[in-house]
């Protein structure tokens, strides 16, 4: 308590900025020491690139496009994707520029490269340490840096602040318990978010909890322009509707659960128990953790449906009740054919998942009451009548069965549009940061 106490003292801030920047120097000279061997455990597990680890220490062979780039970097699946609708719109108003996306997941790179914007690059951005951000920045010589969601990486934003490349954070999210864990080091914060020559929060939350962070005199940079996941374009996959399954599933309704866990499972398999066979939908499930299969398809079985695991299809000899979709792109293989869309994560406590993706496919929106990931979205999905939210089985097999959704997806769509609006002025004001100097 005494040391946190030191630590938020303006009098000695100073002080302890010093310290914890001399610590984040040491864990990064140990990290340069250890990076190899690190990355070569992880190929071992395959969770590196078997062709592309070495990105990771910022040696590439690839070759920095003539022009203005623009940098960006989200850390995982869902984040980096939510760029693609900020790239678009800055490419459509400025269609010479070139973009650097950067991620850390094999998951993100594979997914994001079958949906890659015009004039973009993917890269895996290198561990944070200085060698490594300098071959990087040398060789990419980005004239803007935009930071997605809470990805920050101090050394690399201390290096671009030195060069002179203006810095923004986008898709920024705070959460109570994210603020709370960062108050007691306000010193180190209030100096990284310092480097930011705007700041687009999600929600006010956010930037209410941002803003005591930093000096008072740097507030004005920030806003909140909501979140970018409405403006991904649609989702692309090489993937298809396997060819023996299309012909048994015509004129057939499809209930899909989007990132599912075992709570969001149980309850759509409960309730479409309660429909009558001959007015039942397929339930189409996509795991968040695609590992899961096994323990989906015995779920099933215990409550008497018949499960097909897509990645084992070979023949199809009958309609199942259940098909489990464990491949990479899924969603943009399924919600292009689904009615009805349950959110994964809404019956648990992960508490959400991204709402806007089906509702670009134009399917109806169902979730459950926990949607803390989302609040702000899910809020106003249901103050527009855009998303339906159910809490009883019994509920949700009388509405999936009863009720005319077309309404609902309507106004989703309506809403969509708005979201989108925003990011267009959003990137609007970005372009204006563009740096023309070389660094």
């Amino acid at each position: 308590m005494i040391f946190k106490k030191y630590l938020m003292s303006e009098q000695l801030s100073k002080t302890a900025l010093i310290l914890w920047k001399t610590l984040y120097y040491l864990l990064q000279f140990s990290l340069r020491i250890s990076a190899k061997k690190i990355l070569k455990k992880r190929l071992r597990t395959q969770k590196e690139h078997p062709e592309r680890w070495r990105e990771k220490l910022g040696e590439t062979n690839r070759i920095r496009p003539q022009g203005e780039l623009i940098w960006l970097h989200a850390v995982g699946l869902g984040e980096v994707m939510a760029l693609r609708g900020l790239i678009s719109i800055i490419s459509h108003n400025k269609p010479n520029i070139n973009f650097l996306v950067t991620s850390g997941t094999v998951q993100s790179a594979e997914l994001f490269s079958q949906n890659l914007p015009v004039n973009t690059t993917h890269q895996f951005i290198p561990f944070d340490v200085h060698k490594f951000r300098q071959s990087f920045l040398s060789r990419w010589k980005p004239n803007l840096v935009i930071w997605s969601e809470q990805e920050i990486w101090p050394g690399f934003v201390n290096d671009c602040t030195k060069l002179k490349i203006p810095q923004v954070w986008v898709n920024a999210r705070m959460g109570d318990k994210a603020y709370n864990s960062r108050k007691w080091l306000k010193p180190f914060f209030g100096d990284l978010y310092a480097n930011f020559k705007m700041i687009s929060a999600q929600d006010g939350k956010t930037a209410k909890n941002i803003s005591k962070l930093i000096k008072p005199d740097l507030r004005q940079r920030i806003r909140v322009d909501g979140s970018l996941k409405p403006a991904a374009p649609r989702l692309k996959s090489k993937q298809r509707v396997p060819s023996q399954i299309t012909a048994l599933i015509e004129g057939r309704k499809i209930l899909t659960i989007v990132s599912s866990h075992f709570e969001d499972e149980q309850f759509a398999i409960h309730s479409v128990k309660k429909i009558p066979k001959e007015m039942r939908p397929i339930l189409l499930i996509i795991p968040r953790h695609i590992e899961r299969t096994e323990t989906i398809r015995d779920q099933c079985t215990k409550a008497d449906l018949k499960c097909t695991i897509l990645s084992e299809l070979s023949e199809v000899s009958s309609i199942s009740d259940v098909y489990v979709s464990n491949q990479i792109g899924a969603p943009a293989v399924w919600l292009p054919l689904t009615n009805f869309a349950l959110i994964g994560g809404t019956y648990c406590n992960v508490n959400g998942h991204n709402p806007w993706e089906p509702i670009q496919f134009g399917a109806a929106i169902l979730h459950g009451s926990k949607t803390a990931n989302f609040a702000e979205d899910f809020k106003e999905l249901l103050a527009s009548e855009s998303s339906t939210e159910i809490l009883e089985t019994d509920e949700m097999a009388k509405l999936i069965t009863q009720t005319n959704f077309d309404q609902q997806i309507k106004n989703a769509s309506l809403l969509l549009q708005k979201k989108v609006s925003a990011v267009k002025d959003l990137s609007n004001d970005i372009l204006l940061l563009v740096s023309s100097k070389p660094i």
